[in-house]
């Protein structure tokens, strides 16, 4: 196989590498079942966060083709895309630069097949499950015609890739007890930056994010601050995170002076709350945080740091579906009338920084909250912070080239009263918002700023990094 492959000259990724291995040659073509055509996929294997080129040639002049994207998720669900195409002169499709004329998406959309996976509409709030050690392995087909996704059974060719969520080298820890969560930390001997990870209102560990941070240099500690909290819970103790900075920071090989957090949705009131009250907590990275905490009360040695903030049926609206989103004016008026649930941003250390960014269109209404902790942070004088918003983004910024997620199933939701018009208590499909197409490019630009933001503040900023450096440019 492998000889086969050099001939051909093959440049591929090595599984879970982040730079290629170069075989002489362009891309990785595989000829097609009939004669003529074929699928070019560059890279075939990669890391997720790498923008794949799909282009297919061969095909006669000005036809009409449908090209495919179907995946089978460590759960054995099979998730589908799909676009109609036409043939330019020379009997060739460049996804990178042909339109789209319909299908799963319209017009030039160049990672479209991967961001429009879905499972149909029953299955609106699914997507691919990911576990970091198994890859996504995805086949892409062209269809003569233009073709429904459930009517692509013959193809013209068509060709494997992988995607991948841990880089050679990255080890995974898993921890126990009353710190659980999982360690990521990079390949080779460092020092590496380090930064707690945690999602939104769900009780699962979600480690993606985690594993391609490290992938890319960055040690993460990944937790479920739900779980920590005990699910449904309403108080948290604000010790388990401290507990899990002085474990991040004992790590050999790592950064120990320092570390960062990314958080976002529920999870950005703890970690606004790490920034203030965590020496060692320099730097802090929000994606759709609130300025409350949402919810649950958290507390420090038995002392109240923030009272919870109760979002419920009488904030939200509802489609004929039962899916909810926030009434933006009733978030509003809410927020502004219980300003002692505000979380304290303005307390923060002056060698302390936030990235706080949202999603123009997040169904939760992240801006409102921006701009609170924006206005506290300005009227103390503190101005160690940025903010951005993305435009066609809502509720949910993936790394790259993760698929939109149109609707979440938010699950627990301790506040749904008798008003709650969803099929089951407690249970919520919140709307994510935004669109496939910007939310695309906006993950990229998420990630470049996540990463650059945090290499700066955790190791560049670092006095004890600075001091490794020059002990180490001496040494040598």
């Amino acid at each position: 196989m492998a000889s086969r492959l050099l001939g051909q000259g093959l440049k591929i990724f090595h599984p879970r590498l982040c730079a290629p291995i170069r075989v002489h040659s362009k891309a990785f073509s595989v000829s097609c079942l009939r004669d003529a055509a074929n699928i070019e996929v560059m890279p075939r294997i990669s890391l997720m966060d790498v923008p794949t080129s799909i282009r297919v040639t061969d095909l006669t002049p000005f036809s009409l083709v449908t090209l495919q994207m179907r995946v089978e998720d460590a759960k054995g669900i099979k998730f589908t895309s799909h676009a109609h195409y036409a043939c330019n002169e020379r009997g060739a499709v460049d996804v990178s630069s042909s339109p789209s004329l319909g299908g799963s998406y319209r017009g030039i959309f160049p990672e479209g097949l991967i961001s429009t996976l879905d499972h149909g509409p029953e299955y609106l709030f699914k997507r691919p499950s990911v576990k970091t050690d198994q890859p996504w392995k995805i086949v892409i087909g062209a269809y003569e015609g233009h073709l429904r996704s459930e009517n692509c059974t013959r193809p013209l060719c068509e060709v494997d890739m992988e995607r991948h969520f841990r880089g050679p080298g990255v080890k995974r820890l898993v921890l126990e007890g009353q710190l659980g969560g999982a360690l990521y930390l990079p390949a080779g001997p460092g020092p590496h930056p380090a930064v707690v990870d945690m999602f939104g209102g769900s009780i699962l560990l979600a480690e993606h994010r985690s594993s391609l941070l490290a992938s890319r240099g960055i040690a993460s500690l990944t937790l479920s601050h739900m779980s920590l909290s005990g699910g449904m819970s309403l108080s948290f103790d604000f010790e388990h995170l401290e507990h899990a900075v002085n474990f991040l920071l004992s790590q050999p090989n790592v950064i120990p002076d320092r570390c960062g957090v990314v958080a976002n949705c529920m999870a950005g009131a703890y970690g606004c709350l790490m920034g203030i009250h965590i020496d060692r907590v320099k730097a802090v990275y929000l994606l759709n945080a609130p300025a409350v905490a949402n919810f649950i009360n958290i507390q420090k040695n038995g002392e109240l740091l923030v009272s919870g903030f109760a979002i419920g049926s009488q904030h939200l609206v509802y489609d004929e579906n039962f899916v909810a989103e926030a009434h933006p004016e009733c978030i509003r008026q809410a927020f502004y009338s219980d300003q002692r649930s505000w979380i304290p941003i303005e307390l923060t250390p002056r060698d302390t920084y936030y990235s706080i960014n949202a999603g123009a269109d997040d169904s939760l209404v992240a801006v409102i909250s921006q701009n609170i902790l924006k206005s506290r942070l300005d009227k103390v004088g503190n101005e160690n912070y940025v903010t951005k918003v993305y435009e066609g983004s809502g509720h949910i910024i993936e790394p790259p080239y993760f698929p939109f997620l149109r609707v979440l199933f938010q699950t627990p939701w301790p506040n749904c009263d008798e008003n709650h018009k969803g099929p089951e208590p407690n249970k919520l499909y919140l709307r994510c918002g935004g669109n496939p197409r910007d939310n695309a490019i906006n993950q990229e630009k998420a990630w470049q700023d996540m990463r650059n933001f945090l290499t700066r503040h955790v190791r560049d900023n670092s006095p004890w990094y600075q001091n490794y450096i020059r002990d180490n440019s001496c040494t040598n």
